[in-house]
């Protein structure tokens, strides 16, 4: 019986590319999974006077991440890549930090507006990346989450309008 590696695989995309995209993809799929673990620490610590609007929209955020994440996962391993899968790995292969100290609820959505705004430059990239491969499966899920993303920073950004 073949090992999974073994098998010569054939989806129409030859395996640099295959492999490039992996790559691209595990990047995208560290930030995504940092990015999470700080909006969710967020979740759990914000107080102040928006206490309760930003609880649950951290909660949709982190949620929708999560989401995210495990499909950006499972894509890597169609591709026929190991999809990275541990804290040490993400901390690695990621730009992204998570929060240390006590920042307050504004200082909460600056970093996050800040660190979604770079997933959504990363994620445009990989998007290209896909289609000059002709990874039209990378590329679409790249844009479903771009939506997402976007539309979470500017959800942010408007709470921090005065």
């Amino acid at each position: 019986m073949k090992k999974y590696d073994d098998v010569i695989m054939d989806i129409g995309i030859d395996k640099r590319n295959r492999e490039m995209m992996s790559d691209a993809l595990s990047r995208v799929l560290a930030d995504n999974f940092i990015l999470s673990l700080k909006t969710r620490n967020y979740h759990w610590n914000v107080t102040g006077p928006h206490f309760s609007q930003l609880h649950a929209l951290f909660q949709s955020i982190y949620e929708s991440l999560d989401e995210a994440g495990d499909t950006i996962a499972e894509r890597i391993r169609a591709l026929g890549y190991k999809a990275p899968g541990s804290y040490v790995e993400f901390v690695t292969i990621s730009v992204l930090r998570e929060e240390i100290g006590d920042p307050d609820y504004m200082e909460m959505i600056q970093s996050l507006v800040l660190d979604i705004e770079h997933l959504v430059r990363r994620t445009n990239e990989v998007k290209v990346i896909a289609l000059m491969g002709e990874d039209d499966g990378t590329a679409d899920l790249m844009i479903g989450n771009l939506l997402s993303l976007e539309k979470f920073a500017w959800m942010l950004r408007s709470h921090s309008e005065t």
